[in-house]
């Protein structure tokens, strides 16, 4: 049984990134995996996510498991997406990307800190 619903009852394959952060406010079992190139990882990520290059998933598949809901992010969402797709390609249902990347993400927490500094 998946955690991660579509409106068809079927897994959830892509989170904007407010979705993403509501799951996340709720739950603490979500592997995120980063699969950005090493050098764009100075600028912002998300905590605790795990870094797996896209060239690299190919060798780092046994890291992953089938079990458990995992997003997958990079950048502006393009790379994260097919990533997701080859995972399921493999059974790898679970796996959901971030659509927008880490630009809708950081412009979600940005709006997140302008709204909470609002109401103190």
């Amino acid at each position: 049984m998946f955690f991660f619903k579509n409106n068809d009852n079927g897994p959830k394959t892509s989170y904007t990134a407010l979705e993403l952060m509501n799951e996340m406010e709720k739950r603490n079992d979500i592997l995120l995996i980063d699969v950005r190139e090493p050098h764009e990882l100075a600028k912002e990520g998300i905590k605790n996510a795990m870094h797996i290059p896209v060239n690299q998933m190919p060798d780092k598949l046994p890291l992953l498991p089938k079990d458990k809901d995992m997003v997958i992010f990079c950048h502006v969402g393009f790379r994260s997406k097919q990533v997701r797709n080859y995972l399921h390609k493999l059974g790898y249902h679970r796996a959901a990307h971030l659509k927008g990347g880490l630009n809708s993400w950081n412009k979600e927490l940005k709006q997140k800190a302008s709204q909470l500094s609002e109401v103190e």
